[in-house]
């Protein structure tokens, strides 16, 4: 399917969004931290945030990853539901949540994380300062090449803006594409130490010609492309 090599064969990502009520969105973020523990014990969750701008607020959004496919994903929801702990969490912040979206995720081919100097999701580094996320999603053409001719650009030009420069704490942590869901999207999740350093990270990747040329070419195979800044919670692994 690509051209350099095959994508990650299990490494999937399952992304959750959670659409709060905007009253108690407060309460939700209690209860979850309350109980991130037995979360992170029942599933291995990567990234739990709440958005603070570029598009709809109040939507828990939490990233878990499965080294070990869909096989692992779904023994460890089982798994879940027979916790009569979890059950009880679960059962308090319903009354929280108005609506619910799952999505299954491939991580991008390893050319293209090795492109980026990402280490992927199967890395957590332990930050001290938490920092924002930027989550940059993309809506493509539809068509069996798009996607493939999507990472082939990506690897070019990402390798480019990393070598010309990022601010200290800004890092690529992953790029993935959907399987199960709305088709050929495509979401890069980069960190950044502040709203500050992302500016800075910008200005450097204007920088780069092949970062340029790519951001050009992906825009003739996109339908579009929306961009969130999102502050972790303070459970949260990737912070």
């Amino acid at each position: 399917m690509f051209s350099k090599t095959t994508p990650h064969a299990k490494n999937l990502f399952e992304y959750r969004l959670y659409h709060l009520h905007p009253d108690k969105a407060p309460a939700f973020a209690k209860k979850v931290a309350s109980t991130a523990d037995l979360r992170k014990s029942l599933v291995p969750l990567r990234l739990f945030t709440l958005p603070e701008t570029g598009g709809e607020l109040h939507v828990a959004s939490h990233l878990y990853f499965y080294k070990d496919g869909m096989e692992e994903r779904n023994a460890a929801r089982a798994a879940s539901q027979k916790n009569a702990d979890w059950l009880s969490a679960v059962n308090d912040t319903r009354p929280d949540v108005r609506k619910q979206y799952s999505s299954i995720y491939n991580e991008a081919p390893q050319f293209v994380l090795d492109a980026a100097q990402c280490s992927g999701g199967d890395f957590v580094a332990p930050n001290s300062n938490p920092g924002i996320f930027e989550v940059r999603r993309y809506k493509l053409i539809l068509g069996y090449d798009t996607v493939p001719a999507f990472m082939d650009m990506y690897a070019k030009g990402v390798e480019a803006k990393v070598l010309a420069g990022q601010d200290e704490g800004t890092k690529l942590q992953t790029l993935m594409y959907n399987e199960i869901g709305e088709l050929n999207e495509v979401i890069e999740i980069w960190r950044h130490e502040g709203v500050n350093g992302m500016a800075r990270s910008r200005a450097m990747a204007r920088e780069a010609g092949e970062w340029k040329e790519a951001v050009g070419g992906i825009a003739k195979i996109a339908k579009s492309f929306t961009n969130t800044i999102h502050t972790p919670l303070v459970f949260s692994p990737w912070r």
